[in-house]
């Protein structure tokens, strides 16, 4: 864990004296969206463009110090292999004899209708996340480009700075809203 000690404050991490520097407004902002996200990676993009500065790690220990995140898709795929578990169990039954074929048939009917939209389901978070996080990467790349090429000239450093929030905000609510 890192320590750093100025004006009198400890952070805990380099995350903590990050947030301690930004504008009130725009630390609890940073803080509602990394509690309501699940991606760590889309936490990363979104502290990048507001300044941050510091390692992927430092800010996902940070993450997973403050937050506790569902891992949805760790459960979804723990409930897929369960199925095709109780899958395979039914068909075996059935075979041996142990349950008769029609009641089995209908069983194991249900099942593979459960699997099938869970496989979906796993499938379309999968998409939406690669999407999502294709979004923001790319975003984040042209606002750091844009803002690397202005660097030395000043009179555009608030016009940019405005744009891209402007930009950022209708990302993400496009992004949240799909």
């Amino acid at each position: 864990m890192n320590t750093h000690i100025k004006t009198g404050k400890v952070y805990l991490t380099v995350v903590d004296q990050w947030l301690d520097k930004l504008p009130a407004s725009e630390a609890e902002d940073f803080r509602e969206f990394a509690e309501v996200t699940p991606s760590v990676i889309e936490i990363w993009v979104y502290a990048g463009i507001i300044g941050y500065n510091g390692s992927f790690n430092d800010l996902s220990r940070w993450i997973k110090m403050k937050f506790k995140k569902l891992n949805r898709r760790e459960i979804l795929n723990s409930e897929i292999a369960a199925l095709h578990s109780d899958i395979q169990e039914l068909r075996m039954a059935v075979t041996s004899g142990e349950i008769k074929g029609s009641d089995g048939a209908a069983r194991l009917a249900a099942l593979e209708k459960e699997l099938r939209s869970h496989i979906e389901t796993s499938e379309r978070m999968n998409r939406t996340t690669d999407k999502r996080g294709l979004i923001m990467a790319g975003a984040d790349r042209v606002m750091r480009e844009i803002t690397a090429i202005f660097k030395d000239d000043p009179q555009f450093a608030e016009p940019i700075d405005n744009a891209m929030n402007a930009v950022w905000a209708k990302i993400y609510s496009e992004l949240t809203s799909s």
